[in-house]
């Protein structure tokens, strides 16, 4: 017996040797394989997909954050947003108030989770892995940053080509396939390439908004008072909540995408820093275009969005119209790659470029359908996802600060591990959503306590940041659903460096 447990114990050593050499020669084959493979090239196509970042790959300054989330909301679907305020009979300070509130407390959200990025070095969509399980995450992800990104991309670029159509004599299909091949070309090239667009469209769509805001300056009316009679009027604090939700959810539907493209930054940046960028390069553009239309919304609401940017800039209507064009394009090459991420993350065998043809051609189907209608029935769809985006990006953000962020390098690990198949933030997250449901008030769905609520606004975002809370300090005191791996085989070892990079 002696001899057989010495057997045992020499064999397991040979094994951990033999794994500990395996582990040797990929961490030094991933230092030469991946050194300067990519880097800050512009000239060559973005070869990572939802693996971790090597810190050879890592480059960048949490500055650039501004300009990509600046010239990412510089759209015409925020002005038209703003338009709404006449609708709820809001005053002009009350319209423009709600636009600070509801775009920075968005902001901020969207600024925290892009922080994580950094950390981590992996997309949004993989990070839920670490709540959800690596499977369980399929459902928020296949639902909520696919098909956001899908639709959004639609509604965009259908805005897009109708201002195309007041240039050029084209049918809507035509320049529908224009726009999404040039959205795709962009996304396909990938990470940089997407940072330097939206960094010239920063300049070029603020020097072509500022010019379209000196335009409006005349059909802005700063006696606007309280209108009882508004159209969808809940009272005064009732449509200030949800005129500002409005805006809150705009940008929650980005939070999904938040660290998709600042995955890349040092893993030593400073997470304020970051967080303090994006933040303030997407309320900047928010509070700017989304107060123009709060300004401009006692007429502008009666009219299509296309009609009232042509009424508001007059003759200079042809440059308005070049401008919702150009600004179509960084933003949608934003979905389409986040989307793109998305299809890896829930294992749809692909790259990531043919990841972006099949978003950017499914999208333009949902382009075609909403031709002329941007606002119709799917835009009420992508209103109700904001619903269940909020409990998602609230789980995401407790479970980072409570648990993964003390984990170190094992919290990167972890989310490529398929054993955790299920994990307990997947039943936060639901909870939120259907506690949150209990107060819509939907084309889809009336919730039984939206009447009770109503002279409160739409409480909805609120209701799901509380459920999926209160849900995730509950369960987090159960033991973990599946006991995550405390070693590797050398197949298993392979098998993580081909996946994370590392």
């Amino acid at each position: 017996m002696p001899q057989l447990t010495s057997l045992v114990s020499l064999r397991h050593c040979q094994r951990c040797s033999g794994m500990a050499q395996a582990r040797s020669t990929l961490m030094s084959n991933s230092s030469a394989d991946t050194e300067s493979a990519y880097g800050s090239s512009l000239t060559k196509v973005e070869p990572h997909g939802t693996e971790a970042i090597p810190d050879s790959e890592r480059h960048g300054h949490p500055r650039q954050q501004f300009t990509l989330w600046f010239a990412a909301n510089m759209v015409l679907a925020v002005m038209v947003s703003g338009f709404f305020s006449a609708s709820f009979g809001l005053t002009v300070i009350e319209g423009l108030t709600a636009v600070a509130a509801g775009s920075l407390l968005g902001a901020i959200v969207m600024g925290v989770l892009a922080g994580i990025g950094a950390k981590l070095g992996v997309p949004q969509q993989v990070q839920g892995r670490g709540p959800m399980g690596y499977y369980a995450n399929y459902v928020p992800i296949a639902l909520l940053t696919i098909v956001s990104a899908m639709g959004w991309t639609a509604v965009n670029t259908v805005f897009a080509v109708l201002a195309l159509q007041t240039l050029v004599d084209i049918p809507f299909w035509t320049g529908a396939v224009v726009i999404y091949a040039v959205q795709a070309i962009f996304a396909v090239w990938g990470h940089n390439l997407i940072h330097l667009i939206n960094k010239i469209a920063s300049v070029v769509l603020a020097i072509l908004f500022a010019f379209i805001t000196f335009l409006s300056l005349s059909q802005i009316d700063l006696g606007v008072e309280l209108n009882r009679d508004a159209t969808i009027f809940q009272g005064g604090f009732g449509s200030w909540v949800t005129f500002a939700g409005f805006f809150f959810a705009y940008v929650m539907t980005w939070t999904p995408f938040a660290s998709d493209f600042s995955r890349y930054l040092p893993r030593s940046v400073s997470h304020t820093k970051v967080a303090t960028y994006t933040a303030g390069g997407s309320f900047v553009s928010l509070m700017w275009l989304g107060g123009i239309g709060v300004l401009v919304s006692s007429f502008a609401g009666e009219l299509g969005a296309i009609e009232a940017l042509s009424e508001l800039t007059g003759s200079w209507a042809p440059l308005a119209m070049v401008t919702v064009v150009l600004s179509t394009l960084p933003v949608s090459a934003m979905n389409l790659y986040g989307g793109a991420l998305s299809l890896l993350t829930i294992g749809i065998p692909v790259n990531r470029v043919v990841g972006v043809a099949v978003t950017a051609v499914i999208s333009l189907g949902i382009a075609l359908l909403m031709a002329g209608d941007p606002y119709g029935s799917f835009y009420d769809f992508l209103n109700v996802l904001a619903y269940l985006v909020v409990p998602f990006s609230t789980v995401l953000l407790l479970d980072y600060y409570t648990r993964s962020r003390h984990l170190g390098q094992q919290a990167t690990t972890e989310l490529f591990d398929k054993s955790r198949k299920i994990e307990w933030g997947f039943f936060a997250w639901i909870f939120g959503c259907l506690f949150s449901s209990l107060f819509w008030n939907t084309s889809f769905w009336v919730g039984p306590f939206s009447e009770a609520t109503s002279a409160l606004g739409d409480v909805s975002y609120v209701a799901g940041v509380i459920g999926a809370a209160v849900a995730y300090f509950i369960v987090r005191q159960f033991p973990p659903l599946s006991k995550p791996k405390d070693h590797l085989t050398a197949t298993e070892a392979v098998s993580l460096h081909e996946t994370t990079g590392r």
